[in-house]
């Protein structure tokens, strides 16, 4: 959340810039993280750059997704109240912006979120082009519209999971 918790900008472009590179640098160090947890990581590089990413690991991807939808929507859950630092921190800046582009409504912050999905989205596979895979399979492959993962042996649709 670096980029949004040090976010000093006024624009609503530079706020979604900072969502894409927020997005995008949690998904690299997931990535990481989770070939350190899951076995062979030349393996999981190799699956990665033949444009396959791991089920487990996309399901981590929806929710690290969700989750930046529910800052922007300011449905997050979480407690943090100090502005200073953090999710606080966070949630004022992303406030504070949206005050200056006077959408201050649920149904306008919705709206907003809605031009930008798709980028978040796209930024969170250009991450993994980081990490050796080829951006044009995943976002031909896991595209916005059509991306599933598999959870209790039924697949979900990012579109659906993330409204």
């Amino acid at each position: 959340i670096h980029s949004l918790e040090h976010f000093s900008g006024t624009s609503q472009n530079e706020l979604k810039e900072a969502f894409i590179k927020c997005a995008a640098a949690e998904t690299f160090l997931l990535w990481n993280y989770y070939k350190s947890k899951n076995g062979n990581a030349e393996d999981l590089d190799e699956k990665l750059k033949g444009g396959n990413i791991p089920e487990e690991f996309k399901r981590q991807m929806f929710y690290t997704f969700a989750d930046y939808r529910d800052l922007c929507l300011d449905t997050d859950l979480s407690s943090k109240t100090d502005t200073r630092k953090g999710v606080g921190k966070v949630k004022y800046n992303i406030y504070d912006v949206f005050q200056k582009m006077k959408r201050t409504t649920a149904e306008e912050r919705k709206t907003w979120w809605d031009t930008i999905k798709n980028d978040v989205w796209e930024g969170m596979l250009c991450a993994l082009e980081k990490a050796g895979a080829k951006k044009s399979l995943l976002t031909e492959k896991y595209n916005y519209s059509n991306v599933t993962f598999t959870d209790d042996h039924r697949g979900s649709k990012l579109i659906e999971f993330a409204s």
